[in-house]
Parts: structure tokens; C-alpha cells; sequence
């Protein structure tokens, strides 16, 4: 089993609408994140991964923690860090690569961290290791939404 270093951001605009990629292939849902380059910060990385899957400059306001999920028919032990960011400047369409293209990547806006939590809970998914890349990500909601709440 490979391990990979990703980071997973929970992006939010001013408006509090937060944004999620429908995987359309496999059809799960995930927060934008992705592989830590060589000598990359974890920082740089999630602004990086924000950059390319939702088209916005962002503002890291705080860090989630680390998950480990093993994904077995993919061969692959992920370790994600993640983040709570808030976009920066204007809102451009994401850069998605011809992996994420293959795979169907498209970005949606809910209108809160509940509305994407409730849409993400209600999608059914039943293979596996796509079960466990949702569930990831859906925790990384979970978190932001406890960590806003504490701010208030």
C-alpha cells in the first residue's frame, strides 16, 4: 500500500456558502484537496489544491487536524491534513487536471456548511473505498462547522 500526503480544505465565501466537488465517475462527493508536492508546506498545498479545484485565491483561518484512511482497492494509505480557508478576491473557474477531468470533477456552492453536510449525508454510495473518501470528507465539514460555531 502507497501513502500519500494530501491536504482537504473546507472553503467558505463571504456569504458562508461553501463549496464541494461532485465526483461525478464514482459518484461521492469531496472537499478540494489533494497530493502535498515534494517539499511543499501543507499550507501552500491547500491553497494550492483550492486554487486548482474551486478557482480562488484563499485565506487559511485554521487547521482541522490529520485523518489516515485507508483506501484498499486503491492500493492506498491517505493522509490528509485538513483546513478551514476563506476565498480571497474574485471567484474563477477551477483548473481541473485530465485526472480530475476523467474522473468528472464539478464544483458546486451550498448555501451552508448544513446544506452541503445534509446533501453529502443523503448521497448513497456503495463501493467501498469510495464509501471511506466520502466519509473523509465529510468529517472535514463536521470539523469546520464545530470550529465556526466556537468562534461565535
Amino acid at each position: 500500500m502507497i501513502t500519500k500526503y494530501a491536504t482537504r480544505t473546507v472553503l467558505l465565501d463571504d456569504n458562508g456558502r461553501v463549496t464541494v466537488i461532485n465526483v461525478q465517475k464514482y459518484g461521492y462527493y469531496k472537499v478540494p484537496g489533494g497530493g502535498v508536492e515534494d517539499g511543499e508546506d501543507l499550507r501552500e498545498s491547500a491553497k494550492r489544491e483550492v486554487l486548482e479545484e474551486a478557482g480562488c485565491d484563499c485565506e487559511i483561518i485554521a487547521e482541522l487536524g490529520r485523518t489516515e484512511t485507508d483506501i484498499p482497492g486503491w492500493e492506498l494509505h491517505d493522509v490528509s491534513d485538513g483546513f478551514v480557508a476563506r476565498v480571497v478576491g474574485e471567484k474563477k473557474p477551477p483548473h481541473f487536471d485530465d485526472y480530475e477531468a476523467e474522473r468528472g470533477f464539478s464544483l458546486e456552492w451550498y448555501d451552508s456548511l448544513d446544506a452541503a453536510i445534509t446533501k453529502i449525508e443523503a448521497n448513497r454510495v456503495s463501493e467501498p473505498d469510495v464509501v471511506a473518501l466520502q466519509f473523509r470528507d465529510l468529517g472535514y465539514l463536521k470539523l469546520a462547522k464545530k470550529y465556526l460555531e466556537a468562534q461565535v
